[in-house]
């Protein structure tokens, strides 16, 4: 009799055991999803530099076409080369803007990302360890001393 109730007990620890294994698998495998949040934070934050960048290249540009402005009020040059240079200025300037834009946005959605993903891991990791295994413990709780006196019987 004390062999089987063993058995019994042993069967519902491997039961338990592997769900808490389950468990844990879950979380740490949700909680990488937490560093592709980081991720896209860092990348975000690599578009603003780059946004800050083209920001510079757009003064620098500017500076030029007013420098080549001069060099189109000459009499013998027929267009103004200053010209073309400050269109592509405008557009460095409005590209800047959009990446910047863009690096915001990927860094506050990185971010949620990340807590999203933290507290995603830790209700399903708690959910898929402590769902099959609290019940069954708490049952089997209940129940062994019943089950204990049937194997007696046997």
């Amino acid at each position: 009799m004390r062999l089987e109730i063993r058995a019994v007990d042993a069967a519902l620890a491997v039961w338990t055991l592997a769900w808490l294994v389950a468990g844990v698998v879950t979380y740490s495998s949700l909680k990488e999803l937490e560093d592709g949040g980081r991720a896209v934070v860092s990348a975000g934050a690599g578009l603003e530099e780059a946004s800050a960048g083209l920001s510079r290249a757009g003064r620098g540009l500017h500076e030029t076409a007013d420098a080549l402005d001069a060099v189109g009020s000459l009499p013998f040059v027929d267009s103004d080369p200053g010209e073309a240079v400050g269109r592509t200025a405008d557009d460095l300037d409005r590209l800047a803007v959009r990446v910047s834009v863009a690096g915001r946005d990927a860094r506050s959605t990185g971010q949620d990302a990340s807590e999203s993903a933290g507290v995603l891991a830790l209700i399903l990791g708690l959910a898929v360890a402590l769902g099959p295994t609290l019940p069954a413990l708490l049952l089997y709780l209940l129940l062994r001393p019943l089950v204990a006196q049937r194997l007696a019987l046997l």
